[in-house]
Order: C-alpha cells, then sequence, then structure tokens
C-alpha cells in the first residue's frame, strides 16, 4: 500500500504525481506536519487515502518551508537522528512465536477428519510432524520464520525511513503540484 499524491493543477511533470509505499510516506507526512504545523493544518487526511490535500498556495508555502529547512541542514540533522534513533531501539518479542523462536505445531486434526480428503499429495510431503533431521524443527517445532528462530525482531517502527532525498523530491514535487490531493 502506499499514498498517491496527485497535483491538482501541475505546472510541470514533477507536479503531476509523488508517490511513497506507507513505510516512507508517514515519516515524510510527519515532518512535513512538524515543521510547519499551520500550513499543513488544512489536510486533515495526511495519513489517509481519501483525497484530502492542500491548495496550490498551502503547497507552495510547504515547498518553501522544506527548502528552508534543508538548507539550513536541519533535515538532514533530523535524517541522521531518525537513523540514530531506530538503530539504537531494542529488540522485541516476536509476536509470531511469542518469543520462543518456535512456531507452535499444527494442530491435530479432529478425530473424524481425514487431511487427506482435502490435499492428498501436500498433506504427505509437507506434514511438519514427518520432517526430522532437516534443520527445520526445533524444541518439537518448526523454527520460527518471523524472527528465524532468534525469538526477537526489530520494532515496526524501524521499517519506516526518513531521507532527506525523499523530502526533496516531495518539495520538488509541491512546488509544480498546483495543490495536491491524497489517493
Amino acid at each position: 500500500m502506499g499514498m498517491d499524491v496527485y497535483g491538482i493543477k501541475p505546472t510541470g511533470q514533477r507536479g503531476e504525481y509523488f508517490r511513497n509505499n506507507a513505510w516512507w510516506w508517514g515519516p515524510l507526512a510527519t515532518y512535513c506536519n512538524m515543521i510547519a504545523p499551520d500550513i499543513c493544518a488544512p489536510c486533515k487526511g495526511w495519513n489517509y487515502n481519501d483525497g484530502d490535500g492542500l491548495d496550490a498556495a498551502g503547497a507552495v508555502a510547504l515547498a518553501e518551508g522544506l527548502q528552508k529547512e534543508i538548507d539550513s541542514g536541519r533535515t538532514e540533522a533530523f535524517a541522521r537522528r531518525y537513523a540514530s534513533d531506530q538503530e539504537m531501539m531494542p529488540d522485541e518479542p516476536c509476536k509470531i512465536c511469542g518469543g520462543t523462536g518456535v512456531r507452535k505445531p499444527p494442530p491435530e486434526p479432529k478425530p473424524d477428519a481425514d487431511p487427506n480428503d482435502l490435499f492428498p499429495d501436500l498433506v504427505e510431503e509437507f506434514d511438519p510432524r514427518k520432517h526430522s533431521g532437516a534443520g527445520d524443527l526445533k524444541e518439537g517445532g518448526i523454527k520460527c520464520n518471523g524472527c528465524q528462530g532468534s525469538g526477537y525482531v526489530r520494532p515496526s517502527i524501524c521499517h519506516f525511513p526518513f531521507s532527506t532525498e525523499n523530502v526533496a523530491d516531495f518539495m520538488a514535487f509541491l512546488r509544480e503540484s498546483g495543490g495536491f490531493v491524497i489517493w
């Protein structure tokens, strides 16, 4: 999923369309609202694909605000601090395996159910209870694919990147967008 941002009355090719996936958009939208809350306030749907946005004057004003932040070095300083904060976050227990590193074994079929009735060839081939010595079983279960068996994963916030380049690309879009809507 991503945010498709369309220029309302583009004055150049860069102002026609801007896209960020959901991972990149959240930090960018947060940064814009942090450095220019009054300019961003008319758009209530920064994190929704509902067609909200800013008019042409708001888009140009936000572009100017972003340009000042980039020129001053504050955007790059923010990006470094943001990355540092993410790096320093401790791993958290995996939610898939409950921090054990082991997936729970599949449930036993009901006494009256025959699993071979559904997919007879696949049941025999992939039944984890029949695997042995292949390194995929761990302590009576299957090694968790969410944490690769460690029991811990990076916090989800660590998957949301931020960069000065992304801010600069958005700023270029804003300058030529004639206002924008987020879909």
